[in-house]
């Protein structure tokens, strides 16, 4: 049983740089990146999205994709 609060020297996922990690939460997945800016490059890179306003890589935004569809109530919505 390790004392509460141990800790452990682990490497960033991202960076390779060394940091301390608490056992606990390596036992439970977390503890992966010595930043929050080394996950979200991490998270960029796996799903894409940039950012909590969900910009892809193309620069758009979500609403500014939602520009580009007919909205379900417009006239157009209903021409044949």
């Amino acid at each position: 049983m390790t004392a509460r609060g141990a800790k452990v020297t682990v490497k960033c996922q991202c960076c390779k740089a060394p940091f301390e990690a608490r056992v606990a939460d390596r036992k439970r997945g977390w503890a992966r990146f010595c930043s929050k800016s080394c996950k979200a490059i991490r998270q960029t890179q796996r799903t894409g999205v940039r950012g909590p306003t969900g910009e892809r890589n193309d620069g758009r935004s979500d609403w500014q994709r939602y520009g580009d569809t007919i909205h379900p109530f417009s006239p157009e919505a209903f021409e044949p």
